[in-house]
């Protein structure tokens, strides 16, 4: 199930206040938003974003990624262990590619997969509980 954000005034609203409260930093357009959450004082940022783009049904997608320099990166390591992999085992080293690509992909993908689960609920939860002190109690 993916997480949907609504595309209506209040949605701009509580998104413009997590930028200006310091939770994040990042882009808010009518068809795309683009968040980076804030880590501290010196270590904002991080290799993630949250990138919201709006389907059909007018609701922002929410779907994580890598940020810049570390999306290429990611893309070649992964293009240059494939090409390892398929030569070792041409070569007939059926355990060389384990250690080296497969064992380290894996890390990667699951720490992924974890990481876009929590900073996509952390999104959703610092919204509701912003929707929720601003326009529930009027």
């Amino acid at each position: 199930m993916t997480e949907t954000i609504s595309n209506n005034e209040k949605s701009f609203n509580i998104l413009n206040k997590l930028i200006l409260n310091g939770f994040y930093d990042g882009n808010i357009s009518p068809n795309r938003i683009e968040l980076n959450r804030k880590y501290g004082l010196f270590n904002s940022g991080g290799n993630h974003r949250i990138i919201g783009i709006l389907n059909n049904e007018n609701k922002f997608e929410l779907n994580f990624d890598f940020k810049f320099p570390m999306n290429i990166a990611v893309k070649i390591a992964i293009g240059i262990g494939i090409v390892f992999s398929i030569i070792s085992l041409a070569y007939g080293n059926w355990f060389l590619p384990i250690p080296f690509f497969i064992t380290p992909f894996l890390i990667t993908f699951f720490d992924f997969r974890l990481k876009k689960k929590k900073e996509i609920n952390l999104l959703t939860s610092k919204f509701m509980e912003i929707y929720k002190s601003e326009y529930e109690t009027k």
